[in-house]
């Protein structure tokens, strides 16, 4: 009976000429994103490995100089994009591509493609997720609003009923008659984005994608079932179709524009991160506070005189230099560290008040979700910018501590064959597991939203008038 009536709401929709080109609008405005964003991927890798072979030969032919010259003469860390960013760009345009590493610096990334977007692209452009997220809903409302307000408003909802249909048998048949055409827009696009990611992603791009890929798969299909089971509750309750319609218009711009804005703005008004000029400010303020470089070279100069029991510091067998630039950038980098943690931290405090947010639109949840399966998050890309200062700290540290094992001064130079001690940049990024569960509240209220109207669903159904 579920599946008759399935085909029955099915085949109505495949007949009508309104829901073919509206299915096939979509599909196009899908396809055409997600290739879209997979050619900028394939770009954007190609282009970073090319940069990065070219920085590392750059730092092994920079010739003889003293190590401290060739910690400032610095390299590049440049990030690495995953395969299904191609699906949800997320905060990519804004976070910049490659961070500096020299010594005494604690960067971000830089060369953000915001800043060169033309007026046009400022407004926005269209992805693959915003497709999914705002335009297939849409769609499944314009499907769905009708299902029991239609049928009561041709009378034919009592005869349904009349023949020993039970209502829940009813509901389920025209939530599976919803869903099925929409897999006519789903399961093309699916398979075309597991077949991209299999054969066209490259050696650069790790399996594991394909688990992600899974995981962003079920996101939507939850999503795409509470907005199925919205629509049927506003249906069945509604005094009419139009009605139905009306509601189910305003809930899909309250929850796609408004309250996604007035969260994020809420967010950033109880959690207020500084200004670029104030940040920069309280760095300088917290290394001001350190020993100034006459004082840690004199403070330096004592100790390894009395360690070395010796009358002056001409005396010293040991590179003062060494040790100063050792424990300079050893305590400049603790206060540099400790601001951008901060800055993180409340980063991380909006992005939690966001989560909770989500209580009042699904939409939240599924838009953090995405950019974190896909890699596109800004969590991601604190995780790149800490392995790449990682890497800076430790290289600019060998360079240091070879000076003091050479026991070497401003005029000691280092070939060719200290440069090859560096290893080259080797950025491995975070698992599936890690950016689910740095997202488990997001995953916890799309569940609650799915519970709830699961709860809602089979009550309004029982309730609903058929006059």
């Amino acid at each position: 009976m579920v599946l008759r009536i399935a085909r029955k709401e099915a085949t109505e929709m495949l007949r009508d000429g309104r829901f073919r080109w509206a299915v096939g609008i979509v599909f196009i405005l899908l396809v055409g994103a997600f290739l879209a964003g997979w050619k900028h991927y394939a770009d954007v890798e190609t282009q970073r490995m090319a940069a990065q072979e070219a920085d590392r030969e750059i730092w092994l032919t920079q010739g003889e100089k003293n190590q401290h010259s060739a910690a400032h003469f610095g390299t590049y860390a440049f990030k690495p994009t995953m395969p299904l960013t191609a699906l949800d760009q997320g905060v990519l345009p804004y976070t910049g591509v490659s961070v500096f590493m020299e010594a005494h610096s604690v960067k971000d990334a830089a060369f953000r493609p915001a800043e060169d977007a033309t007026t046009v692209q400022r407004l926005g452009s269209l992805t693959a997720a915003s497709t999914l997220q705002l335009l297939v809903p849409l769609l499944l409302i314009l499907l769905a609003f009708s299902a029991f307000a239609g049928e009561r408003d041709q009378g034919t909802l009592r005869q349904i009923l009349s023949l020993g249909v039970p209502r829940s048998t009813l509901a389920f048949g025209k939530a599976l008659g919803v869903a099925s055409p929409l897999m006519l827009l789903i399961l093309p696009a699916t398979v075309l984005g597991v077949a991209a990611l299999v054969l066209l992603a490259g050696p650069g791009s790790p399996m594991w994608s394909l688990g992600r890929a899974a995981l962003l798969v079920g996101v939507y299909v939850v999503y795409f079932v509470i907005i199925i089971m919205l629509s049927l509750v506003v249906s069945a309750r509604a005094s009419s179709s139009r009605t139905a319609l009306v509601a189910l218009l305003g809930f899909w711009l309250l929850t796609s524009f408004i309250v996604p804005r007035l969260v994020t703005d809420a967010a950033e008004a109880i959690h207020p991160t500084p200004t670029s000029i104030a940040f920069r400010d309280s760095v300088r303020a917290g290394l001001t506070a350190l020993p100034s470089w006459s004082d840690r070279v004199a403070e330096i100069e004592t100790r390894l005189m009395d360690e070395h029991e010796v009358e002056s510091p001409e005396a010293i067998p040991a590179s003062v230099a060494g040790y100063a630039l050792f424990e300079a950038e050893r305590d400049e980098t603790d206060v540099r560290r400790a601001h951008m943690a901060a800055l993180g931290h409340r980063y991380e405090q909006q992005k939690t008040a966001t989560e909770f947010g989500a209580v009042l639109s699904p939409l939240l949840a599924v838009q953090l979700l995405s950019m974190g399966v896909a890699g596109s998050d800004y969590a991601h890309h604190r995780h790149f910018a800490d392995a790449a200062e990682e890497y800076r700290y430790d290289y600019v540290q060998v360079l240091n501590q070879d000076m003091i094992d050479q026991n070497a001064g401003w005029d000691f130079t280092v070939d060719r064959a200290m440069w090859e001690q560096i290893p080259p940049f080797d950025y491995t990024s975070p698992t599936a597991g890690w950016a689910t569960r740095h997202y488990g509240l997001s995953l916890l209220v799309l569940v609650f939203w799915a519970a709830m109207l699961l709860f809602v669903t089979p009550i309004a159904i029982r309730q609903m008038n058929v006059a």
